[in-house]
């Protein structure tokens, strides 16, 4: 059968358009409004964590791993109370990733690509995620979208922060993924946007009377979210073990246990781009593939100052938490060492810098009436392990004293 002109199809389709282009030209100020928050402005780190906070995967998963409450999971479980009433509202209006994610597929529909049959991977990252998370290690939060957002910003650091550029690959991937097969990431392989979905029908189960068809429609919800919480608990606790036995990295003031930093760490360059002296560098591999991009530091150059906790304020899953100036002190980094074999003192040369230059005054020189020469000794109860003499030591290419992780 033909249609007429004037059929109500095509009417309610035009009544539409408005609202569609409404949407688009919210999403898209919305995507410039991300980026502006994602800037490191001057007195204005703080902003850098509210894009990745906005995460209700982020947010539950830092709230379940840690059990403490900060102003980032807050800001996830207000957009969790919004999504249990519309569903993927979150989605539809305001993820940036989600909004980079469709420019791409449109591109890709441009060019006849189509989305093929992909298995709902994204609820099963989702519930293993939240499942590990029991258990204090989230095993792939780093797949939240707007984390892998955060980090593709940060690749504009790449000349201060060597190696950030790998941080970026993850979003890259994502959009790739939306122009070969559009619409696959927001509706396969999310876990943001499976989360919601998961959510929105636990609440819709939850504030109806079941029905037949809702349980025959619901009834593998349950089954499912303890299947994916136990494998998520057996998987996350063979990692933590395996993590263990690898000799932990110089980690930023205010980290949980290495056990399960690797696991909350979600990757979003915040650390990296709010620190002032760059210090922070992404875990290249170098201390097994678990750490993988998690934050670093390197005291080659210079050292964590005495009054900065701006790392500390931006991290949005609890990997790092908030301290003070002077909670920073006793959250010891680590501890240097000395090898007189280097040290200009061993070879009866002058130098006194790494004393000097001790903020805490953790460095004493020591005469050896044996040895006839001057020795470097750390206090231990003053030393944070700042860094500051590794940073100022004239050796080169090997400093002469160097902090060790505890």
């Amino acid at each position: 059968m033909s249609r007429s002109v004037d059929a109500k199809p095509d009417s309610t389709d035009e009544n539409h358009q408005p609202r569609r282009r409404t949407r688009q030209v919210v999403r898209v100020v919305l995507l410039a409004a991300a980026v502006l928050l994602l800037l490191p402005l001057p007195k204005g780190s703080r902003l850098l964590v509210v894009v990745p906070a906005l995460s209700p995967f982020v947010a539950l998963a830092s709230l379940l791993s840690t059990w403490t409450f900060q102003l980032a999971t807050a800001i996830g479980l207000i957009v969790t109370i919004v999504v249990l009433i519309r569903r993927r509202w979150f989605c539809r209006w305001v993820c940036p990733a989600g909004t980079c994610a469709d420019l791409a597929g449109r591109l890709g529909l441009r060019l006849h690509r189509r989305c093929p049959r992909v298995p709902p991977f994204g609820q099963w990252i989702a519930l293993l995620t939240l499942g590990g998370a029991l258990l204090g290690y989230p095993l792939l939060l780093w797949l939240d979208p707007l984390a892998m957002f955060s980090g593709f910003l940060s690749i504009r650091n790449i000349r201060a922060v060597p190696g950030i550029g790998w941080g970026a690959i993850a979003f890259a991937v994502i959009l790739a993924l939306s122009v070969v097969w559009p619409g696959v990431w927001c509706a396969r392989l999310c876990p943001l946007g499976a989360l919601q979905d998961l959510l929105s029908r636990l609440a819709h189960m939850v504030s109806k009377a079941p029905t037949r068809s809702s349980q025959q429609a619901n009834g593998g919800l349950p089954r499912r979210a303890v299947l994916g919480a136990v494998t998520g608990l057996s998987l996350a606790a063979v990692v933590r073990r395996v993590r263990g036995s690898t000799p932990p990295p110089l980690r930023p003031p205010g980290t949980v246990d290495e056990a399960r930093f690797a696991g909350l760490c979600v990757r979003c360059g915040s650390c990296l781009r709010a620190c002032p002296t760059h210090i922070i560098q992404p875990d290249q591999g170098g201390h097994g593939i678990a750490s993988l991009l998690t934050p670093t530091l390197d005291f080659s150059r210079d050292y964590c100052h005495k009054d900065c906790t701006q790392c500390t304020e931006v991290c949005p899953s609890g990997a790092l938490a908030p301290v003070t100036t002077e909670e920073k002190q006793r959250a010891s980094i680590g501890l240097p060492r000395v090898d007189m074999n280097i040290c200009l003192l061993g070879d009866d040369r002058e130098c006194s810098l790494c004393r000097n230059w001790c903020p805490y005054e953790a460095i004493t020189l020591e005469f050896s009436p044996v040895e006839y020469t001057l020795t470097p000794r750390v206090d231990p109860a003053k030393c944070p392990g700042c860094g500051a003499c590794q940073a100022v030591c004239p050796t080169s290419p090997i400093k002469a004293i160097v902090v060790h992780p505890l």
